[in-house]
């Protein structure tokens, strides 16, 4: 099983020298494969939702793979297939399935929620049974993860809040923001070439793999997040935190662990929340109960964030501008020293580590366009 999470892990890294600022998504596309649930992305069009998710698809040899633009004019033969004319003579509403959605292992149905009602209860009963009703036959079909993509949350409606919920991990995802990570994407070739292959079988023994994870150590602090997030008016329903379970897992799964500990929790940020502004909740919730560094880095994560505000008003050196410069520059040592202190106590870094990485970027920003430093 270590080669196979080798695997993995060499995967991931071809997939992150490529798409570039998409590290999480990359990681949440991973994980739902392996715990075989479901990923919704969130987020405006040109953010390369769908050639993340073909390029995640093109490392699995084998892996029959749908892709569909989804709309209100949307029909079932463009999903499910056409009927099959013979058994139609016969009076069989059957329909043919090759290439479609009942045969694939990954598929991609963009903006899924502006389907019609009788496509969506189609997709619904895929996702959440794996089965297709062909002429009223149940079929169970090889669906891994069903992703979709959408610039907006659907609207409060029962049969698309009933597909909202089947969705496990929930991720937003924003434009390239670094300077150099946009001069980076002009140098990409067009096509994403994969060089480390992973076969189904692999896939489903590092699934099955997962499912044998021991989780007793989590119980505990995955019941207070649920509890504690309901004091803050977020509620995460049984099915939900049941299915939780599957991530944690399958984190664990795919770090090469047969025990489930801490660090896995973090993956429930993208799991317990219904609309982007719970995220914050969410996320200062879970790590008050799993790292408290992670904490940290989320309280200065906003002071960041601010000062890039602030600082957006000016065009020039000011002594308004230099004391910016100093505040981030200070952030920024302070940060280093947090993360050693919480690598000499064993605390997951990565929180850290992207606010390292903020303000780092924050700061030759304003050296290099309003201080016009060199």
């Amino acid at each position: 099983m270590y080669l196979v999470v080798d695997k993995i892990r060499k995967i991931e890294a071809e997939l992150n020298s490529y798409f570039i600022e998409r590290s999480e998504e990359i990681d949440v596309l991973l994980t739902a494969i392996v715990a075989r649930q479901h990923v919704l992305f969130l987020g405006p069009p040109g953010t390369a939702k769908g050639f993340l998710i073909r390029g995640v698809a093109s490392h699995i040899e084998g892996c029959r793979y749908f892709e569909w633009l989804l709309t209100k004019f949307s029909t079932p033969e463009e999903l499910f297939g056409p009927y099959d004319l013979k058994k139609l003579a016969e009076g069989k509403y059957e329909r043919v399935t090759t290439g479609k959605l009942p045969e694939a292992h990954i598929a991609f149905g963009d903006e899924v929620f502006k389907s019609s009602s009788a496509i969506l209860n189609t997709i619904l009963s895929i996702m959440a049974d794996r089965l297709f009703y062909n002429d009223g036959v149940p079929i169970p079909v090889p669906l891994i993860s069903f992703i979709s993509a959408s610039n907006e949350l659907p609207e409060e409606d029962e049969p698309l809040q009933a597909l909202y919920d089947r969705f496990l991990f929930r991720k937003t995802v924003e434009y390239i923001s670094d300077y150099n990570n946009l001069s980076k994407l002009l140098d990409l070739p067009d096509r994403y070439e994969p060089k480390t292959k992973i076969t189904l079988e692999e896939l489903e023994a590092l699934s099955a793999k997962a499912d044998a994870v021991d989780i007793s150590n989590v119980k505990k602090p995955l019941i207070t997040i649920r509890r504690e997030l309901a004091r803050n008016g977020i509620v995460v329903s049984d099915r939900r935190l049941k299915w939780a379970v599957k991530a944690i897992k399958a984190k664990a799964a795919l770090a090469g662990r047969d025990v489930a500990n801490l660090t896995d929790l973090e993956v429930l940020n993208h799991l317990f929340w219904d609309t982007p502004d719970q995220i914050p909740q969410v996320k200062t919730t879970i790590f008050e109960v799993i790292n408290p560094y992670g904490k940290k880095a989320i309280e200065i994560l906003a002071i960041l964030e601010d000062l890039e505000k602030n600082v957006a008003q000016y065009t020039e050196i000011s002594n308004e501008v230099i004391e910016i410069y100093n505040k981030v520059a200070k952030i920024e040592s302070d940060v280093r020293e947090l993360i050693e202190s919480a690598a000499r106590e064993n605390k997951p870094t990565q929180e850290l580590e992207k606010v390292l990485n903020k303000a780092t970027e924050l700061k030759e920003m304003i050296a290099r366009d309003i201080m016009k430093l060199r």
